[in-house]
């Protein structure tokens, strides 16, 4: 039962995620897509709009194609404000009507400043032009227009003009002379608010919830009678889209910002209606998620009930066997998994009894072995009063090379059985390797010379045992002995970066590139003879350091071929024996 509760439970359970997923997932996607949809669209809107403001940019530079124009903004006036003759005033009048005439842009309003005179000419459509005296370093856009030579975009503004006033976008253009470079004016253009409004609305002939505002806050276009206040759309600058969530609904609201006017557009569509068909979706996978999962419980527990019941019967004969009741057998009713368990306990309990006596037997063997290595143990007292007695008869006979070479020996021995330490002091392992020299010296017939260069404040400083003897060996076997039988073994300690350096040097045969980089590559797999057996080699050396006191110490080997090589060891500085105590405990 408890398995059937916690299937129904794992099957549940990742089923609802699966479905919440799969809602989820659709639902973003359909937002997802909606909203790439929806920014296309608001683009397009800006593009559009861009386009017609970039064809009253084109406006603005009708004074350079009209030389009549340029030349009077070009004259000099003596007087400020002085009356314009009838010349200019047909000049003037000639170049305001080219403009209203362009037959692209619905034009409201014109003004033409010049700087030279002081004089002001503004004209509206169907209304009657006007000439006045006015510096339009006064008006409140010059030092937004005067900063650029391109069309400068002004805002919204009042245009008072002959009593009546109108809402117009405004836009300048500073005016230069071609040859000189030096300002002659500045032609402002305007355009009604309802011109815009009407070019909008051509464009969004599908009633979309459209809004619009500059880049100074204000409304320029909304097509909804409800909506965001003007303090929350001004926070959507640039381009993106996001939830927009109101006091009741919420709207996928995608905003894009032009680049040329700095107006920015808004598209919003409410989540209710763009996730309404998700609705139909959420409760079909409901329904198909539930009727998997009472299909899924009924087959598990068939399936579970077939397997439980043979394994229940497996553990009713187990306990007889823990019992010692090993007259037991399973019947075998598949080839699955199940009947191969069962094959394998009625295997297993018939041969329960030989495992045991084979046991019993091995017991035996053992404690006989044990025995045996008692019985073959040889006190180490024995072989030092032998070596003692073989020393005092050769001295009596004058032969002090035996003499030298039994006591020596003897050290020899005495240090590598007695000493239940892992580290020894340097003085105590330079003096194991001092009289395993003195040994090879008289068996070489001192053609081997050794010296021993070492700074007097390691003498006491902790080392692990026997990690320089195999390395003085090594130089013996594999370097001199390989020469041509003499040379010259140096070690040499110093004390270097708060490290220890021991370095033993021997001018034998040496290595060639190859050869080094093989033992480099065998990591120090080198032994102290030449047939492999016996010695720790540099390999057990190389390994004991590292694993005593990390990878930073160790073994490193440098060698030129016919001139020596160098075994140098980095150790750490432990001031005493104690605390090679603590780290073998």
């Amino acid at each position: 039962m408890k398995l059937i509760i916690m299937s129904a439970i794992f099957i549940a359970v990742p089923l609802g995620i699966a479905s919440y997923l799969t809602f989820t997932s659709y639902s973003a996607s359909i937002q997802k897509n909606t909203g790439k949809y929806q920014m296309d669209v608001v683009k397009e809107l800006t593009a559009n709009i861009d386009t017609y403001m970039n064809e009253l940019n084109l406006l603005t530079l009708m004074p350079y194609q009209a030389p009549q124009i340029m030349k009077y903004l070009e004259v000099e006036t003596q007087t400020p404000g002085t009356d314009l003759t009838f010349n200019d005033r047909v000049t003037i009048e000639d170049f305001t009507k080219r403009v209203f005439a362009n037959g692209r842009v619905d034009i409201s309003g014109l003004t033409l400043y010049r700087i030279r005179g002081a004089n002001k000419f503004m004209a509206r459509a169907e209304e009657q032009a006007s000439y006045s005296v006015s510096d339009v370093k006064n008006e409140v856009w010059y030092d937004k227009a005067s900063k650029t030579g391109k069309v400068v975009y002004l805002g919204t503004f009042s245009k008072n003009a002959y009593d009546t006033t109108n809402q117009v976008y405004s836009f300048a253009r500073r005016i230069r002379s071609v040859d000189t470079g030096v300002d002659l004016g500045y032609l402002v253009i305007d355009v009604d608010k309802n011109v815009i409004r009407n070019k909008i609305e051509a464009i969004s002939n599908d009633k979309k919830n459209l809004l619009i505002v500059d880049n100074e806050g204000a409304m320029i276009y909304k097509s909804m009678s409800s909506g965001p206040e003007i303090e929350q759309i001004n926070q959507f600058k640039g381009s993106g889209t996001v939830v927009y969530k109101q006091t009741k609904d919420a709207e996928l609201l995608s905003y894009y910002t032009s680049p040329l006017t700095g107006w920015t557009m808004i598209e919003m569509v409410p989540l209710a209606i763009l996730l309404q068909d998700t609705v139909y979706v959420r409760n079909y996978i409901i329904g198909i998620g539930a009727v998997c999962l009472v299909l899924a419980i009924i087959i598990f527990t068939v399936l579970a009930l077939r397997i439980t019941n043979p394994i229940g019967e497996l553990r009713t004969l187990m306990k007889k066997v823990v019992v010692g009741d090993l007259d037991v057998s399973i019947p075998i009713r598949s080839r699955d998994e199940i009947g191969q368990l069962s094959q394998s306990f009625n295997i297993m309990v018939s041969k329960l009894s030989d495992l045991g006596y084979r046991l019993y037997e091995s017991e035996i063997r053992e404690k006989n072995a044990q025995i045996s290595a008692l019985q073959s143990q040889i006190n180490p007292h024995f072989l030092y009063n032998t070596l003692g007695s073989i020393s005092m008869y050769a001295e009596i006979q004058g032969n002090k090379e035996v003499v030298k070479m039994t006591n020596h020996l003897s050290k020899l021995l005495r240090y590598s059985i007695n000493s239940h330490q892992s580290q020894v002091p340097l003085h105590r392992e330079l003096e194991h390797v001092t009289g395993y020299m003195a040994i090879q010296q008289i068996r070489f017939e001192d053609k081997i010379k050794f010296h021993v260069d070492v700074e007097p404040e390691l003498l006491n400083y902790s080392v692990i045992r026997f990690i320089l003897q195999p390395i003085v060996e090594n130089s013996i076997v594999h370097g001199i002995d390989k020469g041509n039988g003499y040379g010259t073994i140096n070690l040499i300690g110093k004390k270097v970066d708060h490290h220890m350096l021991i370095q033993i040097q021997d001018d034998g045969a040496g290595m060639s590139a190859v050869q080094l980089q093989r033992v480099i590559d065998r990591k120090f797999e080198i032994t102290t003879v030449e047939d492999g057996d016996g010695g720790t080699g540099l390999m057990n050396v190389h390994r004991r350091i590292a694993l005593r006191y990390g990878n930073q110490y160790g073994v490193k080997i440098e060698s030129n071929l016919k001139q020596g090589t160098t075994i140098s060891l980095t150790l750490p500085l432990i001031e005493d024996l104690q605390e090679g105590r603590k780290q073998d405990a």
